[in-house]
């Protein structure tokens, strides 16, 4: 076998990179991520309020249905 008969390596087709979207894609997610994190670890009824009213800090419901996952990450609850 020649040096030449060996494989050449080729770029892949329609692999396109777009940088605005991809990072664009990335900082919703991140935000998303945050959203989500605030509402395991931090709510005490604050994310639902303006649905909610008054009710959403004496009800609570965000908070109880993460309770669990508090603590299965080991995060502070009360």
């Amino acid at each position: 076998m020649s040096a030449s008969a060996a494989p050449q390596a080729r770029p892949s087709v329609g692999m396109v990179v777009h940088p605005l979207r991809d990072g664009l894609i990335a900082a919703a997610a991140v935000i998303l991520a945050l959203v989500a994190l605030d509402a395991v670890f931090l709510d005490q009824g604050g994310l639902l309020s303006p649905v909610l009213g008054k009710v959403a800090a004496s009800a609570n419901y965000v908070h109880e249905f993460a309770h669990d996952g508090r603590h299965l990450f080991a995060g502070p609850c009360h």
